[in-house]
């Protein structure tokens, strides 16, 4: 309990030499129901917050004098202290609820609500918040730590809302892929782009050399985040699952991709088709444009030349009179470049072959029969 009396005084606590008004106020340090402890603190103009201690302190408090109540476990004492000017007495016990300085405080100064937090201790004494946690982390480290908590797990519901809000606009897919043949997996299978379904963008390595993992996996063309990787064993070397979520709405133009194979396909300055069908290996791809060179083009029949990979092969090596004209590589991917020899140019890609038409009904044919029949009579 505080009892207040403002007075003039002749020599101020803060030790000048003329008259300044000061405060008296008689404090008593007994304790209360249940053993709680009242405490008193003294504000500066400064916001300094001074726990009182039952002693002078320099240049802010003196106490005048003290009386003593011997009463066993309720003795007290009483002080009567006067502070310097501009000094403000706080004085309460701890909680009667949680026997926390907190709620104390709030009954103290009839805060009016909780006080549950670092603004609120400061609000309560009057303060800034940068004050009231210096004062608090060197009094009473536990209640300081206590509202440290309270403010982490506010942040956390920040993010969290925060979080919400984003994945309300955002839409989770999963790309699968996997189980490549021989020939995609030579040609780049495992480090080419990845589709996202339903939407305009590409899932792609951010280094070629090593496996589609969580951290090596990114999202161009739209706005997204690699959320997993899975895989799983399987021909071909198995199969991935990448799950992605992606913003709706935000696609750009994808960029052009071009794998290591291609670009040293381009670099070669070899033909493309044929640096790819070889597998890189440049004298056989050299050693195969000196036999076309000297191939009789002329004398490939034309037929041969349209029909599948084995009649293309026996036809070349018919003319050319050599079984290994083609140095391993499919005839498929390379016969293109013999017909453009012949040609002295480019070469269009064939045609595809008109569908079949449904064979005639036997009604119809009949009546197509009688009708020439008729015509004849």
């Amino acid at each position: 309990m505080v009892t207040v009396r403002m007075g003039r005084t002749g020599k101020a606590a803060n030790g000048g030499g003329r008259e300044e008004m000061t405060t008296i106020i008689s404090w008593n340090d007994g304790l209360g129901h249940r053993s709680l402890r009242p405490w008193l603190l003294l504000i500066t103009e400064d916001e300094r917050v001074l726990p009182f201690k039952g002693q002078d302190i320099e240049r802010v408090a003196v106490v005048r004098g003290h009386d003593y109540q011997k009463n066993g476990k309720w003795s007290s004492t009483t002080y009567r202290i006067e502070t310097a000017r501009g000094v403000r007495a706080v004085s309460g016990r701890d909680g009667w609820e949680t026997g926390r300085f907190v709620e104390g405080l709030c009954d103290a100064v009839r805060f009016g609500r909780p006080v549950d937090t670092w603004a609120d201790v400061a609000n309560a004494l009057e303060i800034s918040v940068p004050s009231a946690m210096t004062f608090l982390r060197s009094w009473r480290p536990k209640a300081a730590a206590a509202l440290d908590e309270v403010d982490r797990k506010l942040d956390e519901l920040d993010e969290a809302a925060d979080e919400a809000e984003a994945d309300r606009d955002n839409e989770t897919v999963v790309v699968s892929f996997g189980s490549p043949t021989r020939r995609q997996c030579k040609e780049g299978f495992w480090t080419s782009p990845k589709g996202i379904q339903g939407h305009g963008g590409e899932l792609r390595l951010l280094d070629p050399s090593r496996d589609w993992e969580k951290d090596n996996v990114t999202v161009v063309g739209m706005l997204g985040t690699v959320l997993a990787v899975s895989h799983a064993s399987g021909h071909g070397g198995g199969y991935v699952s990448v799950t992605v979520s992606v913003v709706p709405g935000t696609e750009t133009e994808v960029p052009a991709f071009e794998s290591d194979r291609d670009r040293a396909a381009r670099e070669s300055g070899l033909p493309e088709g044929l640096f790819l069908a070889f597998d890189g290996d440049v004298e056989r791809v050299r050693a195969f444009m000196g036999k076309v060179e000297r191939l009789d083009v002329s004398r490939l029949d034309e037929h041969e030349m349209s029909c599948g990979r084995a009649r293309k092969k026996a036809e070349v090596v018919r003319v050319s009179g050599d079984p290994d004209f083609f140095l391993g590589a499919d005839p498929l991917g390379v016969c293109w470049y013999i017909e453009e020899a012949g040609t002295g140019g480019a070469v269009s890609p064939p045609a595809p072959k008109p569908e079949k038409e449904d064979a005639p009904s036997g009604s119809a044919t009949l009546v197509d029969l009688m009708g020439k029949f008729n015509s004849h009579r």
